[in-house]
Order: C-alpha cells, then structure tokens, then sequence
C-alpha cells in the first residue's frame, strides 16, 4: 500500500527549486518544557505568513529532528526506529564526519529573498532554544549541473517510486509520512577536478559531461561514483531522493547532500560503499575531489504530527 503524499510536510517530495537556504541549529544547555510547541509554531507560522507573500515561489521549509533533540524535546512520542546519530567513516585519507545538529531546516522556494526572509524569522524565534551554527544558501546552477560542471540528481525516482522510495508506511504507522533526512556538505576540490581529462572526469562521475548520458557498463569503470552510490538488494536498486544543491561562490563552493529515503539504511549503505575500498582497493574516486565536511541524521516528522504540536 502506498503512503498517502498528503500526509508529508510539503517539501519533502517536491522537486528542488531555483533557490534553497539549509539552516542547521543546536539546541541550547536548558530547555522549557514546552519547546518543542515553540519550535512547531515557528514551522508553520513562518512557512505559511512568507509563503502567502508569493503563492508562486512555491516556498517550502522542511524539519528534521536529530536523534539527541529528539530525545531532549519528545521525550513523550517513540523515537523513530531508525533515527540514530550519523556515523562517522574513515577509509584511507577519506572521512565522512560526524557533526553537531540538533534541528535542521530545508527553506527553498523561487525567490532567494523570501528564502533568506523565513531563515531571519526561524532564528529570532528560536533564540533561547537553538543557536543556528550553519546558514548555507544553495542555488540552481545551469540545468542542473553541480559547481564541478555534472548535471547531479538524473536518478531520482518520481512520482508514485518517490513516494515509495521516500516515505514512511505502515511499518511506523505513528510517524506515516515521515521520512529519514542525511545532510552532508562536501567542498570542491576546483583545481585539482579541473587539471582532469574531460574522459577521466566522465568515468569519475559514469556519466557524459556534454549531454549526461550513463556510461555503457563496459566503458565505466568499477568505482565510479554512480556505480558506487547505488545501493541494490538481490539485484534490485534501492532508491533515495536527493535534492542536492551546489552552494558558495568563485573561490569556495561544494553541494550540499541532501538525501532522504524510507529507511535511514539506504543512505548509510550508499555512503560507506563510496567512502570504503572493495576487495579490488575501489573506492568512490569522486571522493579525491571532494571532502565532506559535515554528516548528520534526522527525522522528518509528518506533517500533521508538527500542526498537532504547534495547536
């Protein structure tokens, strides 16, 4: 049985926009006990009063919730089952990290302004609960394309497989319609992609630069990043969606992750076949140019669950 779309907070099956704003914050030492009922209200009465300013921006602003902030404001609801804290990775001279963040806020819409208005009014209505320690502005480059000249997301499932792949079901009928949310920030390594071959950069990627065709398998090799991301189950893919965003300007930028799926293991998997060598020592070989810099967990409560909340 399919998940009813309804029941998702809005952002989370739409495709990404023109501009999106990631807010990570930390939550403070004390907390009232009724914080979770100001952090719920902050949701939905900003998205709904900067939304209503432009129907058409299509502005949206997803919650996730941290294993520890979880635990620390619901400490009444079950945890989710596969809410846990990001695992930190280590293979070689690679790292995937582990990094603070209690609450995470996805704001994207068509307009950078309103964006960048609903991320103001979350921090003044959090001080005293959450201190914001990211503020990362993400943006549409080409035709979506990454900041390394790849168009990025050609995978994502849509429609009724993204609804699937993506939310929560019967298996946690308390949190229907919810999903699991994995947010990394990688930087680029400009310099060292752009000394590369046009060829070496497409086996890199398994994708043509030009026109962003799949590599035929006997052209690809085995640790190229689409082969090593893809995560499969008695040889059937797997599906996560990502609404990845390049981020950053002409000295420093990168693509913010932002991986949500059904189950917190998909996007576990996927990342430790990227980051740990095979038998054969292959690894995901875009990770020489890139380095992920941050790595957290959350759970993207359902919609209906937050308005509850928030009354």
């Amino acid at each position: 049985m399919h998940t009813n779309a309804s029941l998702a907070q809005s952002g989370v099956l739409s495709d990404p926009n023109t501009f999106a704003e990631y807010l990570t914050f930390t939550l403070t030492d004390e907390q009232p006990n009724d914080a979770i009922v100001t952090v719920a209200e902050a949701w939905v009465g900003t998205e709904r009063s900067i939304r209503q300013k432009d129907p058409e921006s299509r502005l949206s602003i997803t919650i996730g919730v941290s294993a520890q902030a979880w635990a620390q404001l619901l400490p009444d609801h079950e945890t989710p089952i596969g809410l846990v804290p990001f695992e930190e990775l280590h293979d070689g001279d690679r790292t995937f990290p582990s990094t603070p963040g209690d609450l995470f806020f996805m704001i994207k819409s068509e307009r950078m302004d309103l964006n960048f208005q609903a991320a103001k009014y979350l921090k003044q209505s959090l001080g005293g609960i959450a201190d914001l320690i990211e503020d990362i502005q993400g943006f549409k480059y080409l035709d979506n394309r990454d900041m390394i000249d790849f168009v990025d997301g050609t995978e994502n499932p849509i429609d009724v497989e993204r609804v699937e792949a993506v939310l929560v079901g019967d298996e946690q009928h308390a949190y229907s319609g919810g999903s699991y949310l994995t947010i990394q920030r990688y930087d680029d390594r400009q310099e060292m992609w752009d000394a590369q071959t046009t060829e070496h950069q497409e086996k890199v990627i398994g994708r043509t630069k030009m026109d962003n065709v799949e590599l035929d398998d006997d052209a690809k090799p085995e640790w190229a990043h689409n082969n090593k991301s893809k995560v499969e189950e008695a040889g059937e893919e797997i599906a996560m969606f990502r609404q990845n965003r390049p981020f950053g300007n002409a000295m420093e930028h990168g693509t913010m992750f932002v991986g949500l799926a059904r189950s917190p293991e998909v996007v576990a998997t996927s990342l430790r076949q990227m980051i740990i060598a095979d038998d054969n020592g292959d690894y995901d070989r875009l990770l020489d140019f890139v380095e992920a810099k941050t790595g957290t967990n959350y759970f993207v409560p359902p919609r209906a669950f937050l308005e509850d909340l928030a009354e």
